[in-house]
């Protein structure tokens, strides 16, 4: 016999919206909280809902002042640590679109993907493999880092099914191809927290990702903030032990 479960619509998505500013829209009333505490054999380094939300948005402010604008491409070449995240969010906060990018790939992978993006500029690590003579300007980390501290930006609300990002299929089935996100896509993930894998406010989730894979971003950080609970990821060549894993 065939099983049938219905639960009726889900809520739509609200109009207008912004997928950054409802992922942090816990930094209002649980500002004090634990959002993220990156792992390692020396400790955590933890980052409120308060700190993780003027990070996002003081890079938002610093994106628009480097003179991006909403609707610019931004290409993200960098590396395992919390900058990736906070860039994101950042771009997504003042309606740029960025696009998430494995730090695995080669220079001449990249080039193929600036060809085909036609990207407004660059978000790089040096360490990552990037071509240098795009003509595109670039921003390195240490640039992205100073943003942080900047005055907060406004959240650009809009219409929830204009583009909000952009990520790259893996290529393991044939060439990889260039998949749009509207920003609505973060709201449909809300049928998931309980229907999949009852996540809560009350909850601590561990992620064994790096920060800049793309499957991190979303079940490893975007969802748990988004209910306010605290994402768990270990740091930058921190071997994934259950040792390490049970410590915390």
């Amino acid at each position: 016999m065939q099983a049938i479960f219905d639960q009726g619509d889900a809520a739509p998505c609200p109009r207008p919206f912004n997928m950054a500013a409802h992922v942090l829209t816990h930094a209002g009333d649980l500002p004090d909280k634990v959002a993220l505490s990156v792992l390692s054999p020396q400790g955590a380094d933890h980052w409120t809902y308060a700190r993780l939300a003027a990070a996002v948005r003081g890079t938002g402010t610093g994106l628009l002042a480097a003179g991006f604008v909403p609707g610019d491409i931004l290409l993200m070449r960098l590396g395992n640590t919390v900058d990736f995240p906070l860039a994101y969010l950042g771009a997504i906060a003042v309606g740029i679109v960025p696009v998430p990018t494995s730090s695995q790939l080669t220079a001449v992978e990249v080039a193929k993907m600036v060809a085909q993006l036609s990207p407004a500029g660059i978000l790089r690590d040096p360490r990552v493999a990037c071509p240098e003579d795009t003509g595109l300007p670039v921003i390195e980390t240490a640039a992205l880092t100073a943003m942080r501290d900047l005055p907060p930006c406004d959240y650009a609300m809009g219409d929830p099914d204009r583009l909000g990002y952009i990520i790259y299929t893996s290529g393991t089935s044939g060439i990889p191809r260039a998949v749009m996100h509207a920003h609505r896509a973060i709201w449909a993930r809300r049928m998931m927290h309980q229907g999949w894998y009852g996540l809560g406010a009350e909850d601590r989730l561990l992620h064994a990702g790096a920060f800049n894979w793309t499957y991190t971003l979303g079940t490893g950080l975007m969802d748990p903030w988004s209910v306010g609970a605290t994402a768990l990821i270990p740091a930058e060549g921190v071997a994934r032990h259950p040792v390490f894993i049970e410590r915390y």
